[in-house]
């Protein structure tokens, strides 16, 4: 079985088994801010961890988009955002954080000038190419992910492909 291996940019990391899925901004929120029945499957995947710390990868861009107020309707209070997610991202140690470094950045205006991406896209892009991720979960379709990563979207099927993936390297 595959595990990840050392990451440039923050040193070592504990073994986790592959795949690891990096879920960017909008995938959390499809699995706490949508309606029920939209974000059971995200919410699935995370009860999942569980038996699996670490499995899921983000940037703390991440943190900084959840936590930021939003004018979009059905928004959770900031209040509850904030614990919900401090809770998750932070406290759980279910969900493996990573910081924006500054190689990261630089990397960032590279991919920025190869395929066009927004600047937080690019972000999220260049931290799961840094941690090896085998998925992106987003529900952004403009994100390109390279060769190799595939793109899944947070609905039932994406989520059942990631699990699926999960269960065969168990």
């Amino acid at each position: 079985m595959r595990t990840s291996t050392p990451c440039a940019t923050s040193g070592a990391r504990p073994d986790v088994p592959a795949p690891l899925v990096y879920m960017d901004t909008n995938a959390f929120i499809a699995g706490f801010e949508l309606p029920q029945n939209e974000a059971e499957p995200v919410q699935n995947l995370l009860l999942t961890l569980r038996g699996r710390p670490l499995s899921v990868v983000t940037s703390e861009l991440t943190l900084a988009e959840l936590l930021a107020p939003t004018s979009r309707a059905g928004t959770l209070p900031l209040g509850v955002k904030r614990r919900l997610y401090l809770d998750l991202l932070v406290w759980s140690r279910l969900v493996d954080l990573r910081p924006i470094t500054r190689e990261i950045l630089i990397e960032t205006a590279d991919l920025r000038q190869a395929v066009p991406h927004r600047l937080p896209d690019a972000i999220h892009v260049v931290t799961a190419i840094h941690t090896q991720c085998d998925f992106f979960l987003s529900g952004d379709k403009r994100i390109r992910p390279p060769h190799g990563m595939t793109f899944v979207e947070p609905d039932r099927s994406g989520v059942d492909r990631i699990l699926d993936a999960w269960s065969n390297n168990s």
